[in-house]
């Protein structure tokens, strides 16, 4: 009932302050219509024209949101859900979103089209969501349904792709400092400046925070002090244009933090350098694209333990050197005069290193793998009906190589020391994709697409025995796992109303075969401890159908307003290691999720921006035996620019002060930026 109320709320407020300003003349309205995306397929094509479903974060969007993260500012799109509360940061552990139900690391995360999934640091394929600097984004895409037919492994939910800025004919020099709760306090800047071939663009950011209060409501684990995070990060690009026709361009990322986990032995460090070059021709009948990319990180996670009654270091766990490389190349090629072909190749090599430092005896753990992608693909677009109906088709073919895969532990906790060299094996994926759009006037889209996917098994899941708890939990490594495989369609509609209001409605439905989870082989109990060995193993099937309905307004007068409303339905169809699970629904994953928002532009007065989100019906066990409580969050942003050099803000972050989601309460955030 209180979904239902908050809802109704939201429209009551949106509505009746539209219906003055309907017929206004002179404004500028929605012009949904001319978002241009690439995530979608191969090539360049406007939202209108997408067979799936896909929303554009733009810059403006992304300076009147309160938040400094990825995970944060991509929150409020309709059918993504992070189950984070704002003052986490990343922990290196874990990622908390997810997309259309399909649960946690089902997300692809690309920037400027490289992907950033790790593959090799942890099973659930971790992603720093806070690595690039705000300054830096043009735009965020979010494509919604799996993206394997063009992007490969991780996208079974979804994509998110970073799009950065260039350098701008207008130079720009920009600096930020930043102050707020529980001691936070940083600083950002940007340069970007471009001449008649080259343009460079820098920036960078550094942010401390004494952090929050953890809390553990099964009462296992003790927290007695704040998870801080000190943060660094920098970005540049450098742009050449030879020509009118062609463009080359080189970026850099550098990414560093200290995450404390609420012990003081129990914390992360971690640093990943980044590096791509990119290259475009348009040619007279042919274009050509290409990138080559290198992804690095060096990862230590302080392990503590507790004994007599205290906690005290036990081991550093390090990922000394992980490396990612590749690099593609595609060609498009007009068909007719309404078609176009575009054929290429894609090839990635991830590999893990690992190993333990005890801090007490000679006991030696270490496990590495590497993992290669060789994938040719090939993407048919046509257009008919004088551009009406738009035809998208492609496949992509994934040999997948896993080999040098090996552990070892000289002293495991009550069990028998091991050294093992697990068997190479390779997978063949085929993934196509087909889609329709039509518009039967220039204001509606309609369309419908059927696409598959898969997600690789990380090097982790495959070669790692991982050691949680002082030993109390073991989850031996499975090289025989095989690649989770989802099939979905959807179908939608949208339409724009006088230019003012827009709004989207589409249905999904998804089947996921062979999804990854722990196997429990052995409990046993030694001196009152109890012991858990568990493996990696595909035993689940699951099904997913949900709904997600749009709406953005434009009151004119610089009022925009937007709210969708999700409907997710996750539901285990087969579980072979626990069969009560069957029919039980997916944890962490809200049924109801609502998200709102009105935005204020006036330059000369003020600019503000007020979100809403709601969460409601959403379990914690895998038993569906505990629900979360259902919660609302308000969150609100209020900046002005003065002297025509100096931008004041002023963020409140969960305006509702909902304790039990940060455990903080509410957080007040001021910034003050210089541009000139």
């Amino acid at each position: 009932m209180k979904m239902v109320v908050v809802f109704v709320l939201w429209v009551i407020l949106v509505f009746p302050a539209g219906a003055f300003a309907a017929d206004r003349d002179g404004d500028e309205g929605l012009y949904r219509m001319e978002d241009v995306v690439v995530s979608t397929s191969r090539t360049k094509v406007s939202v209108a024209d997408a067979p799936q479903s896909v929303s554009v974060i733009s810059d403006t969007d992304i300076t009147a949101s309160p938040f400094e993260r990825i995970e944060d500012i991509v929150r409020f799109t309709a059918g993504v859900h992070n189950t984070s509360h704002y003052g986490f940061q990343t922990g290196g552990i874990m990622s908390h979103l997810s997309m259309r139900g399909t649960g946690r690391n089902r997300v692809l995360m690309m920037l400027d089209g490289v992907p950033l999934n790790d593959n090799f640091s942890n099973s659930i394929a971790w992603v720093a969501w806070g690595l690039i600097p705000r300054e830096s984004i043009e735009r965020i895409e979010i494509l919604r349904g799996p993206s394997s037919a063009s992007y490969g492994s991780e996208g079974l939910g979804g994509i998110i792709n970073i799009i950065t800025k260039n350098p701008g004919v207008k130079h720009k020099t920009s600096i930020r400092g930043i102050a707020g709760s529980s001691q936070t306090y940083g600083v950002s800047g940007l340069h970007s400046q471009k001449g008649e071939r080259f343009g460079v663009l820098l920036s960078g950011s550094w942010e401390e925070s004494d952090g929050f209060y953890m809390v553990d409501p099964d009462g296992i684990e003790d927290f007695i002090i704040r998870r801080y995070r000190d943060v660094g990060k920098a970005f540049g690009k450098v742009a050449y244009a030879p020509d009118e026709r062609t463009d080359i361009s080189l970026s850099g990322l550098y990414y560093q933090h200290e995450s404390g986990k609420g012990r003081e032995y129990f914390y992360d460090d971690i640093l990943l350098d980044q590096y791509r070059m990119g290259f475009s021709r348009r040619g007279d009948i042919m274009d050509w694209k290409g990138m080559l990319y290198l992804n690095r990180a060096d990862k230590t996670a302080y392990q503590d333990r507790m004994a007599g009654g205290v906690y005290v270091p036990d081991r550093d766990e390090k990922f000394p050197e992980n490396r990612v490389w590749g690099g593609e190349i595609q060609n498009t090629l007009p068909l007719l005069d309404k078609a176009s072909l575009t054929g290429g190749i894609a090839y990635k090599r991830v590999s893990m290193e690992y190993e333990e430092d005890p801090v007490t005896g000679d006991r030696y753990v270490a496990s590495s793998g590497r993992q290669e992608f060789f994938s040719p693909f090939m993407e048919v677009t046509a257009r008919f009906m004088d551009d009406r109906v738009i035809a998208n088709a492609g496949v992509r073919y994934d040999n997948v190589r896993n080999y040098d895969g090996n552990g070892r532990d000289s002293n495991p906790r009550e069990r028998e020391p091991y050294d093992l060299s697990y068997r190479s094996n390779t997978w063949d994926n085929f993934s196509p994709k087909a889609g329709i759009v039509y518009h039967p006037d220039a204001l509606t889209t309609l369309r419908t697409s059927i696409v598959s996917g898969y997600r690789t098994p990380s090097l982790f899941e495959l070669y790692k025995v991982h050691e949680r708890g002082g030993g109390r939990l073991l989850r031996w490594a499975n090289p025989n796992l095989d690649p989770e495989k989802i099939v979905s369609w959807d179908i939608g509609a949208e339409r724009l109303f006088a230019d003012s209001a827009w709004v989207r409605v589409t249905y999904y439905r998804s089947r996921i075969s062979d999804y990854i989870g722990p196997r429990t082989i052995d409990t046993f109990t030694v001196n009152g401890v109890r012991y858990v060995e568990e493996e990696n193993d595909n035993i689940s099937t699951v099904d997913i159908h949900g709904i997600e309905t749009e709406l953005e307004y434009n009151f004119g007068y610089g009022l925009t307003s937007f709210v969708n409303y999700t409907w997710n339905v996750s539901e285990i169809k087969k579980d072979r290691e626990n069969p009560a699970r069957e029919g039980n629904s997916l944890t962490d994953d809200p049924r109801h999720k609502i998200r709102g928002g009105l935005m204020y532009a006036n330059p000369q007065v003020i600019n503000a921006s007020i979100l809403l989100k709601h969460d409601r019906h959403r379990y914690t066990d895998d038993l569906n035996t505990e629900k979360a409580p259902h919660f609302t969050t308000v969150d609100f942003s209020v900046w002005r620019k003065v002297f025509d050099i100096a931008t004041l803000r002023l963020n409140i972050e969960n305006v509702t002060d909902e304790k039990e989601y940060i455990e903080d309460g509410r957080l007040y955030y001021g910034s003050v930026q210089f541009d000139f």
